[in-house]
Protein backbone atom coordinates (compact mmCIF):
# COMPACT_ATOMS: atom_id res chain seq x y z
CA UNK A 1 0.00 0.00 0.00
CA UNK A 2 2.93 2.53 0.88
CA UNK A 3 4.75 1.44 -2.33
CA UNK A 4 0.91 2.63 -4.60
CA UNK A 5 0.51 5.88 -2.29
CA UNK A 6 4.25 6.74 -2.74
CA UNK A 7 3.96 6.25 -6.52
CA UNK A 8 0.39 8.15 -6.45
CA UNK A 9 2.31 10.89 -5.12
CA UNK A 10 5.18 11.02 -7.53
CA UNK A 11 2.39 11.04 -10.20
CA UNK A 12 0.85 13.94 -8.55
CA UNK A 13 3.95 15.92 -8.10
CA UNK A 14 4.90 15.51 -11.75
CA UNK A 15 1.65 16.62 -12.96
CA UNK A 16 2.63 19.44 -11.21
CA UNK A 17 5.76 20.28 -11.88
CA UNK A 18 4.54 19.61 -15.77
CA UNK A 19 1.42 22.04 -15.62
CA UNK A 20 3.57 24.63 -14.01
CA UNK A 21 6.72 24.33 -16.85
CA UNK A 22 3.89 24.89 -19.92
CA UNK A 23 2.32 27.23 -18.04
CA UNK A 24 5.83 28.89 -17.54
CA UNK A 25 6.70 28.11 -20.85
CA UNK A 26 3.25 30.21 -22.37
CA UNK A 27 4.23 32.94 -20.46
CA UNK A 28 6.94 33.46 -22.11
CA UNK A 29 5.88 33.10 -25.74
CA UNK A 30 6.88 35.91 -27.65
CA UNK A 31 3.92 37.95 -28.94
CA UNK A 32 3.64 38.71 -32.37
CA UNK A 33 5.17 42.53 -32.69
CA UNK A 34 5.22 44.72 -35.70
CA UNK A 35 8.40 45.38 -37.33
CA UNK A 36 10.21 49.02 -37.69
CA UNK A 37 12.60 49.26 -40.09
CA UNK A 38 15.96 51.43 -39.96
CA UNK A 39 15.17 52.56 -43.31
CA UNK A 40 11.94 54.95 -42.74
CA UNK A 41 12.58 58.28 -43.69
CA UNK A 42 12.13 61.34 -45.55
CA UNK A 43 12.66 61.66 -49.26
CA UNK A 44 12.17 65.59 -48.99
CA UNK A 45 14.28 66.96 -46.32
CA UNK A 46 13.25 70.61 -47.24
CA UNK A 47 9.60 72.21 -47.63
CA UNK A 48 9.69 75.11 -49.57
CA UNK A 49 5.91 75.99 -50.94
CA UNK A 50 4.61 79.27 -51.78
CA UNK A 51 2.18 80.71 -48.62
CA UNK A 52 -1.21 81.45 -49.79
CA UNK A 53 -1.36 78.26 -51.71
CA UNK A 54 -1.81 74.38 -50.72
CA UNK A 55 0.83 72.55 -51.04
CA UNK A 56 0.71 68.39 -50.34
CA UNK A 57 3.97 66.85 -50.38
CA UNK A 58 3.02 63.30 -51.49
CA UNK A 59 4.59 59.77 -50.76
CA UNK A 60 7.51 61.94 -49.45
CA UNK A 61 7.51 59.27 -46.66
CA UNK A 62 9.72 56.23 -47.44
CA UNK A 63 8.52 53.37 -45.80
CA UNK A 64 10.87 50.48 -47.35
CA UNK A 65 10.02 46.53 -46.95
CA UNK A 66 11.07 45.69 -43.65
CA UNK A 67 8.65 47.59 -41.61
CA UNK A 68 5.00 47.01 -40.92
CA UNK A 69 1.88 49.38 -41.73
CA UNK A 70 -0.04 51.08 -40.58
CA UNK A 71 2.48 53.47 -39.53
CA UNK A 72 1.48 56.65 -37.05
CA UNK A 73 3.55 59.93 -37.81
CA UNK A 74 2.94 63.21 -36.03
CA UNK A 75 4.56 66.03 -35.85
CA UNK A 76 7.04 66.42 -32.96
CA UNK A 77 8.90 69.76 -31.66
CA UNK A 78 8.04 72.14 -34.80
CA UNK A 79 10.21 75.50 -34.11
CA UNK A 80 12.04 78.01 -35.41
CA UNK A 81 15.80 77.66 -36.49
CA UNK A 82 16.49 79.30 -33.52
CA UNK A 83 14.85 76.59 -31.22
CA UNK A 84 11.14 78.78 -30.33
CA UNK A 85 8.23 77.15 -30.35
CA UNK A 86 6.79 77.94 -33.84
CA UNK A 87 2.79 77.95 -32.88
CA UNK A 88 1.91 80.07 -35.69
CA UNK A 89 2.24 76.87 -37.84
CA UNK A 90 0.40 74.88 -35.65
CA UNK A 91 -2.64 77.54 -34.70
CA UNK A 92 -5.76 76.50 -36.32
CA UNK A 93 -7.36 78.95 -39.50
CA UNK A 94 -10.49 78.35 -41.79
CA UNK A 95 -9.38 76.38 -45.11
CA UNK A 96 -11.81 74.59 -47.51
CA UNK A 97 -11.97 71.03 -47.70
CA UNK A 98 -12.86 68.68 -50.35
CA UNK A 99 -15.26 66.17 -48.90
CA UNK A 100 -16.86 64.98 -52.42
CA UNK A 101 -14.70 64.95 -55.51
CA UNK A 102 -14.01 67.65 -57.55
CA UNK A 103 -15.03 66.55 -61.44
CA UNK A 104 -15.00 69.45 -63.62
CA UNK A 105 -18.12 69.31 -64.95
CA UNK A 106 -20.18 70.99 -62.01
CA UNK A 107 -23.17 73.39 -63.54
CA UNK A 108 -23.34 75.74 -60.97
CA UNK A 109 -21.48 77.58 -57.83
CA UNK A 110 -23.49 75.65 -55.80
CA UNK A 111 -22.58 72.19 -56.56
CA UNK A 112 -19.02 73.00 -56.59
CA UNK A 113 -19.34 74.59 -53.43
CA UNK A 114 -21.13 71.84 -52.19
CA UNK A 115 -18.46 69.55 -52.39
CA UNK A 116 -16.42 71.27 -49.76
CA UNK A 117 -16.73 72.83 -46.81
CA UNK A 118 -14.66 75.37 -44.20
CA UNK A 119 -12.60 73.30 -41.53
CA UNK A 120 -10.43 74.66 -39.05
CA UNK A 121 -6.91 73.16 -39.27
CA UNK A 122 -2.70 73.42 -38.74
CA UNK A 123 -1.43 75.33 -41.52
CA UNK A 124 1.53 72.26 -41.34
CA UNK A 125 -0.47 68.78 -41.42
CA UNK A 126 0.65 65.60 -41.07
CA UNK A 127 -1.14 62.91 -43.03
CA UNK A 128 -1.74 60.17 -39.66
CA UNK A 129 -0.40 57.17 -41.90
CA UNK A 130 0.04 58.17 -45.07
CA UNK A 131 3.11 60.76 -43.39
CA UNK A 132 2.25 62.49 -46.53
CA UNK A 133 3.11 66.26 -45.42
CA UNK A 134 0.45 69.06 -45.92
CA UNK A 135 1.01 73.37 -46.37
CA UNK A 136 -2.12 74.72 -46.15
CA UNK A 137 -3.35 78.02 -47.66
CA UNK A 138 -3.79 80.09 -45.02
CA UNK A 139 -0.58 81.51 -43.87
CA UNK A 140 0.48 85.28 -45.00
CA UNK A 141 3.75 87.10 -44.36
CA UNK A 142 2.66 88.91 -42.49
CA UNK A 143 2.71 86.10 -39.49
CA UNK A 144 5.11 83.63 -41.27
CA UNK A 145 8.90 83.64 -41.58
CA UNK A 146 9.64 83.63 -45.76
CA UNK A 147 12.82 82.82 -47.14
CA UNK A 148 15.60 84.03 -47.09
CA UNK A 149 14.84 83.93 -43.51
CA UNK A 150 16.05 80.47 -42.02
CA UNK A 151 12.37 79.47 -41.05
CA UNK A 152 11.59 76.17 -39.09
CA UNK A 153 12.80 73.04 -38.39
CA UNK A 154 10.52 70.16 -36.91
CA UNK A 155 10.38 66.55 -36.23
CA UNK A 156 8.80 63.12 -37.25
CA UNK A 157 7.91 60.54 -35.25
CA UNK A 158 7.01 57.42 -36.77
CA UNK A 159 5.39 54.86 -34.79
CA UNK A 160 3.98 51.35 -34.68
CA UNK A 161 3.49 48.34 -31.95
CA UNK A 162 7.24 47.51 -33.02
CA UNK A 163 8.63 50.71 -31.55
CA UNK A 164 8.96 54.43 -32.59
CA UNK A 165 11.59 56.46 -34.42
CA UNK A 166 12.53 60.09 -34.88
CA UNK A 167 12.71 61.51 -38.12
CA UNK A 168 14.76 64.91 -37.38
CA UNK A 169 15.58 68.07 -38.47
CA UNK A 170 13.10 68.19 -41.46
CA UNK A 171 13.57 72.37 -42.94
CA UNK A 172 10.13 74.19 -43.51
CA UNK A 173 11.62 77.36 -45.75
CA UNK A 174 8.38 79.39 -47.19
CA UNK A 175 8.33 81.65 -50.24
CA UNK A 176 6.08 84.89 -50.12
CA UNK A 177 2.97 84.77 -51.71
CA UNK A 178 2.33 85.18 -55.20
CA UNK A 179 -1.74 85.61 -55.98
CA UNK A 180 -1.23 84.56 -59.40
CA UNK A 181 0.39 82.74 -61.99
CA UNK A 182 2.44 83.74 -64.44
CA UNK A 183 3.59 86.31 -61.45
CA UNK A 184 5.76 89.51 -61.69
CA UNK A 185 6.75 89.20 -58.00
CA UNK A 186 9.96 88.30 -56.99
CA UNK A 187 9.17 84.79 -54.52
CA UNK A 188 11.68 86.00 -51.88
CA UNK A 189 11.27 89.72 -51.75
CA UNK A 190 7.92 89.77 -52.97
CA UNK A 191 8.62 93.37 -54.93
CA UNK A 192 6.94 93.27 -58.24
CA UNK A 193 9.50 93.17 -60.98
CA UNK A 194 6.88 94.35 -63.11
CA UNK A 195 3.52 95.22 -63.88
CA UNK A 196 2.27 93.22 -66.61
CA UNK A 197 3.39 89.54 -68.04
CA UNK A 198 2.64 88.46 -71.51
CA UNK A 199 0.41 85.83 -73.08
CA UNK A 200 1.40 82.18 -73.52
CA UNK A 201 1.31 82.69 -77.04
CA UNK A 202 -0.19 84.41 -79.92
CA UNK A 203 -0.99 83.05 -83.62
CA UNK A 204 -1.95 85.36 -86.40
CA UNK A 205 -2.63 88.39 -84.82
CA UNK A 206 -1.67 91.22 -88.11
CA UNK A 207 -1.96 94.83 -87.31
CA UNK A 208 -2.25 97.45 -89.93
CA UNK A 209 1.68 97.56 -90.48
CA UNK A 210 2.45 94.06 -89.15
CA UNK A 211 2.31 90.50 -87.40
CA UNK A 212 1.59 91.22 -83.80
CA UNK A 213 3.56 89.17 -81.41
CA UNK A 214 3.06 88.50 -77.65
CA UNK A 215 6.19 90.25 -76.70
CA UNK A 216 4.06 93.56 -77.34
CA UNK A 217 0.66 92.21 -75.82
CA UNK A 218 1.18 93.02 -72.04
CA UNK A 219 -1.36 91.29 -69.86
CA UNK A 220 -2.62 93.08 -66.71
CA UNK A 221 -4.00 90.70 -63.57
CA UNK A 222 -5.99 92.99 -61.46
CA UNK A 223 -7.91 92.38 -58.14
CA UNK A 224 -10.80 95.01 -57.35
CA UNK A 225 -10.58 95.39 -53.80
CA UNK A 226 -13.33 97.99 -54.37
CA UNK A 227 -16.05 95.87 -55.24
CA UNK A 228 -17.85 94.27 -52.30
CA UNK A 229 -20.57 91.61 -54.05
CA UNK A 230 -20.55 88.79 -52.57
CA UNK A 231 -18.60 85.67 -54.21
CA UNK A 232 -15.76 86.02 -56.85
CA UNK A 233 -15.57 86.58 -60.39
CA UNK A 234 -13.17 86.81 -63.02
CA UNK A 235 -12.87 89.41 -66.15
CA UNK A 236 -11.55 89.36 -68.99
CA UNK A 237 -11.30 92.33 -71.44
CA UNK A 238 -8.82 94.02 -73.97
CA UNK A 239 -7.79 97.89 -74.54
CA UNK A 240 -6.31 98.76 -78.49
CA UNK A 241 -3.43 100.54 -79.63
CA UNK A 242 -5.52 103.97 -78.51
CA UNK A 243 -6.48 102.63 -75.16
CA UNK A 244 -9.82 101.90 -76.45
CA UNK A 245 -11.68 98.88 -75.28
CA UNK A 246 -12.38 96.34 -77.88
CA UNK A 247 -15.03 94.28 -78.28
CA UNK A 248 -14.72 91.01 -76.95
CA UNK A 249 -17.15 89.19 -79.38
CA UNK A 250 -14.69 90.34 -81.92
CA UNK A 251 -12.89 87.20 -80.91
CA UNK A 252 -15.71 85.04 -83.14
CA UNK A 253 -14.49 81.52 -82.62
CA UNK A 254 -14.13 81.70 -78.77
CA UNK A 255 -15.87 79.26 -77.04
CA UNK A 256 -17.25 81.74 -74.35
CA UNK A 257 -19.30 79.23 -72.46
CA UNK A 258 -16.66 77.07 -71.83
CA UNK A 259 -14.00 79.31 -71.48
CA UNK A 260 -13.03 78.91 -67.84
CA UNK A 261 -15.27 77.29 -65.64
CA UNK A 262 -17.55 79.44 -64.72
CA UNK A 263 -21.08 80.35 -64.05
CA UNK A 264 -23.85 83.48 -65.64
CA UNK A 265 -21.14 85.32 -68.30
CA UNK A 266 -22.12 88.50 -69.01
CA UNK A 267 -21.15 90.95 -71.23
CA UNK A 268 -20.53 94.10 -69.57
CA UNK A 269 -18.80 97.58 -71.07
CA UNK A 270 -16.90 95.37 -73.31
CA UNK A 271 -15.85 93.00 -70.60
CA UNK A 272 -16.55 89.45 -70.31
CA UNK A 273 -17.87 88.53 -67.03
CA UNK A 274 -17.98 85.28 -65.27
CA UNK A 275 -18.91 84.11 -61.75
CA UNK A 276 -16.04 81.86 -60.43
CA UNK A 277 -15.07 79.92 -57.76
CA UNK A 278 -11.14 80.22 -56.77
CA UNK A 279 -8.12 78.96 -56.82
CA UNK A 280 -8.03 78.57 -60.19
CA UNK A 281 -7.65 75.74 -61.42
CA UNK A 282 -9.46 74.25 -58.16
CA UNK A 283 -7.36 71.33 -57.91
CA UNK A 284 -4.50 69.82 -59.86
CA UNK A 285 -6.43 67.81 -62.05
CA UNK A 286 -7.13 67.67 -66.26
CA UNK A 287 -10.34 69.13 -67.18
CA UNK A 288 -11.38 71.28 -70.68
CA UNK A 289 -10.65 74.03 -68.90
CA UNK A 290 -7.07 73.20 -67.91
CA UNK A 291 -3.76 72.60 -69.23
CA UNK A 292 -3.03 68.97 -69.78
CA UNK A 293 -1.05 68.43 -66.40
CA UNK A 294 -4.24 70.40 -64.82
CA UNK A 295 -1.55 72.61 -62.98
CA UNK A 296 -2.65 76.07 -64.91
CA UNK A 297 -5.69 76.91 -65.97
CA UNK A 298 -5.79 77.49 -70.16
CA UNK A 299 -7.90 80.13 -72.37
CA UNK A 300 -8.09 81.00 -75.72
CA UNK A 301 -9.53 84.08 -77.81
CA UNK A 302 -9.83 83.02 -81.54
CA UNK A 303 -11.18 84.68 -84.19
CA UNK A 304 -11.40 84.04 -87.85
CA UNK A 305 -11.19 86.63 -91.14
CA UNK A 306 -10.29 86.43 -94.74
CA UNK A 307 -6.85 87.67 -95.08
CA UNK A 308 -4.97 88.61 -98.21
CA UNK A 309 -5.64 86.39 -101.42
CA UNK A 310 -9.13 85.28 -100.01
CA UNK A 311 -7.39 82.80 -97.54
CA UNK A 312 -9.27 82.47 -94.53
CA UNK A 313 -6.99 83.30 -91.58
CA UNK A 314 -8.12 81.80 -87.93
CA UNK A 315 -6.00 84.01 -85.34
CA UNK A 316 -5.25 83.21 -81.64
CA UNK A 317 -4.27 84.26 -78.36
CA UNK A 318 -3.59 81.96 -75.89
CA UNK A 319 -2.93 82.62 -71.96
CA UNK A 320 -2.36 79.47 -69.50
CA UNK A 321 -2.56 81.16 -65.85
CA UNK A 322 -3.53 80.44 -61.99
CA UNK A 323 -5.10 82.61 -59.65
CA UNK A 324 -4.89 81.87 -55.74
CA UNK A 325 -6.76 84.53 -54.02
CA UNK A 326 -10.30 84.71 -53.84
CA UNK A 327 -11.93 87.98 -54.84
CA UNK A 328 -12.53 89.76 -58.02
CA UNK A 329 -10.25 89.53 -60.49
CA UNK A 330 -9.68 90.57 -63.99
CA UNK A 331 -7.22 89.93 -66.95
CA UNK A 332 -6.69 92.72 -68.79
CA UNK A 333 -5.00 92.60 -72.55
CA UNK A 334 -3.61 95.45 -74.05
CA UNK A 335 -2.46 95.92 -77.82
CA UNK A 336 0.56 98.25 -77.87
CA UNK A 337 2.05 99.86 -80.81
CA UNK A 338 -0.44 97.65 -83.53
CA UNK A 339 -4.43 96.89 -83.01
CA UNK A 340 -5.46 93.27 -84.81
CA UNK A 341 -7.60 93.35 -87.73
CA UNK A 342 -10.66 91.58 -87.26
CA UNK A 343 -12.34 92.96 -90.82
CA UNK A 344 -11.89 90.65 -94.00
CA UNK A 345 -10.08 92.08 -96.21
CA UNK A 346 -11.51 94.06 -99.51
Amino acid sequence: MKINKLKNNRLFLGYIIALMIVTGCKKYIPENRDSLGDEVDYSVKELTPTLGRKTIYENAAYVGTNTSQPLNFSLVNVRTTKGEPATVLLDKFPVKVWTKAYLGNEKSLAEIEAKRKIEYRPMLEIGKNSGNLMFWDSGNSNIVNTVPDSGYVFDVQVENSGGRKFIRNLKLKPYKERPYMPSIYDPVTGVALNSFVFPTRTVNLYGERELIYSSTVPVYFRKDIDNKEPGSSLTFSFIDSLNNPVDPMLFNMTDWDNLVHGFDRKLVNHKMVYKVAYPMPLITKPTRYTTDDGNLADVAFRYHRVGFGGFRQESEIRLQFAIFEEGHWEIQFRFRGETPKFADEK
